[in-house]
């Protein structure tokens, strides 16, 4: 498992990080919204799943329905991801 020092150098505000909230706690997390596009019939479907990145020992024991601030937007946590290695993702949907 990951130290704190070892992984704060990715949660830097002025590199990788942006601030946020999740639960009304302010933590620094990557956030990612990227684009997806699926083949559904001949049109085609496309969609983005929302996701923050942070350290483990941020994510309140049972974190999904809390609330998350992101970049201005509102979201509940859909789902937590832990990756063994001191990183969470959480996956999030609009509030």
């Amino acid at each position: 498992m990951a130290s704190a020092e070892d992984i704060s150098v990715f949660f830097d505000t002025d590199e990788f990080a942006v601030n946020a909230t999740l639960d009304h706690v302010e933590v620094r997390v990557i956030f990612d919204n990227g684009f997806t596009q699926g083949s559904v019939g001949l049109s085609g479907m496309s969609s983005s799943q929302p996701s923050m990145t942070l350290a483990s020992a941020q994510v309140p024991a049972n974190p999904v329905g809390l609330g998350a601030s992101v970049n201005g937007s509102e979201y509940l946590v859909a789902a937590h991801e832990p990756d063994g290695t001191g990183l969470s993702r959480l996956i999030l949907e609009t509030a």
